[in-house]
């Protein structure tokens, strides 16, 4: 039986142009295959357009493109929570949604991510290379092998337990073709073989890309390809090579400082960002983008003096995720109560690290910091039983967030090891890594209702907001290694694949 895709086929989802301005382009509604790969100028504009599509399409309001993937894996961890009754991630929070794999958003999700693997599949087996090709050639096939294992790390990232669970277990399909209506379907691959492809794109990649200087931030340069490599190493926990890739992918890219931190996320310029989106006003899905849902700062004030908000604003930070700061910490002095009964998100934290760009909300979507890779180092060097090491990377992030030094002596393996854990939930919250390391690390979010109380503005005490969701659907407490955690293969996938 022939597969019936569930997902558009790629020229009539992209946007070509051969204009050098990268916000500048055109749909290719008309434009057949061979003509999008007849010029490197338009292959060059079909790698941005399969950019922008991974990153911007959307079917609905609450599904702004890969970030509605992002805030999914947050609001399913313990360290924030969608606000009762608002829009947008309602459904994931309390685990319903995308458990269910009738949903449009589980059918978004794998719909989202396979397309942009067609597109990758595409440019790869339109791009043929040999000795003599030019550089740039080469740098764009580079970039459509770091954007398929890209999807195909988060995918058996999504869809399966983790690698040191089972390696066999089945996981989801792999394409490495151009699809057509006649493609035959794939049945699951397993876990091995799905880390298997994603290391062998990356290392296409990182023979590929070497000397490729992008002039915007979303194309993935060789830093982005290591970065790539050290997600899947930790993961895999292959400890020596996740610490060297991750120290590799960071080279070049400073840890920010307490000032740059508490500017706000909101543009690729920072130089800690090693990959990240910009956009435009009009590419951005305004009230329901991503900086939109995450975004608790208010951006002005009405006549009465009352706080005004963009976007939907749904997801919140955990009031026990704010008292595991330090009261030194930048990252600490971002957090406020929302003390004004008229305001939309009163008796709320706010949490000043993500901050839409006004007037026009045109922010930026952050994907790679060095941040995140020198975690990932430090855990490395922590499993590798080298604590002083360990101990010295993390104090280079430490002292960026206005924190004093720790000392080697007051920790061991596994000590140093929870630190950096922890650290990883402070210094990465909303940027879509939570979920992945509850399944890694085969714990359990630990959520608890909420107790601290202050005075409002018109002097009542009251109690601030957080968990209102502490057990799966199923009434059962929340458990490693669960099935809530894990995405459906959605419906219209089964109906139209007998081979799954």
């Amino acid at each position: 039986m022939k597969r019936k895709f569930s997902y558009i086929l790629t020229v009539l989802t992209l946007f070509t142009s051969c204009s050098e301005d990268f916000f500048d382009t055109a749909p290719a509604t008309q434009i057949t295959t061979p003509e999008v790969f007849s010029s490197e100028d338009n292959i060059n504009a079909f790698v941005n357009g399969a950019i922008r599509f991974l990153l911007e399409n959307s079917t609905s309001q609450d599904n702004p493109g890969l970030p509605a993937i992002f805030l999914t894996h947050e609001v399913m961890g313990e360290d924030a929570f969608a606000r009762d009754g608002r829009y947008g991630f309602r459904d994931s929070y309390p685990y319903r949604d995308p458990f269910d794999n009738t949903t449009r958003r589980a059918l978004f999700f794998w719909t989202l991510q396979y397309t942009s693997i067609d597109h990758a599949n595409n440019i790869i087996a339109n791009i043929p290379i040999n000795e003599d090709s030019k550089p740039s050639l080469k740098h764009l096939k580079g970039q459509a092998y770091a954007l398929r294992a890209h999807n195909y790390l988060n995918l058996v990232r999504q869809y399966q337990f983790t690698y040191a669970k089972d390696a066999n277990a089945k996981a989801v399909p792999i394409y490495t073709e151009p699809t057509t209506p006649s493609t035959e379907p794939k049945p699951l691959a397993t876990v091995q073989e799905v880390y298997n492809q994603v290391i062998s794109d990356l290392s296409e990649a990182e023979k590929l890309l070497p000397g490729f200087e992008r002039t915007v931030k979303n194309r993935p340069d060789i830093n982005v390809v290591y970065g790539l490599f050290a997600r899947a190493y930790l993961t895999l926990e292959n400890w020596e090579l996740a610490k060297e890739y991750a120290a590799k992918a960071r080279a070049g890219y400073a840890i920010m400082t307490p000032e740059q931190y508490a500017e706000g996320f909101n543009d690729v310029s920072n130089p800690e960002w090693i990959w990240g989106h910009p956009q435009t006003q009009t590419q951005n899905k305004g009230g329901s983008s991503y900086l939109a849902y995450i975004e608790t700062t208010p951006y002005a004030t009405d006549a009465n003096g009352t706080n005004l908000y963009y976007g939907y604003n749904s997801i919140i930070p955990d009031p026990h995720f704010i008292a595991l700061f330090d009261d030194e910490d930048i990252r600490k002095s971002l957090f406020e109560i929302a003390t004004q009964p008229a305001e939309a998100l009163y008796r709320s934290y706010r949490y000043k690290k993500f901050r839409n760009k006004y007037p026009n909300h045109d922010g930026h979507i952050v994907l790679m910091r060095a941040s995140e890779q020198l975690l990932i180092e430090a855990e490395s060097k922590a499993r590798l039983d080298d604590v002083a090491g360990a101990v010295e990377t993390l104090n280079e992030l430490r002292r960026n967030r206005n924190l004093p030094d720790l000392s080697a002596t007051d920790f061991n393996k596994d000590t140093i090891i929870d630190e950096i854990l922890l650290e990883r939930r402070k210094e990465l919250w909303g940027e879509g890594f939570r979920l992945y390391d509850i399944l890694r690390l085969q714990t359990a979010p630990v959520r608890r209702e909420a107790n601290e109380t202050f005075v409002d503005d018109a002097g009542n005490t009251t109690t601030i907001l957080g968990h209102w969701i502490t057990k799966f659907p199923d009434g059962t407490d929340l458990s490693p290694n669960s099935k809530y955690y894990l995405f459906p293969v959605p419906l219209n996938e089964i109906n139209n694949n007998p081979n799954l």
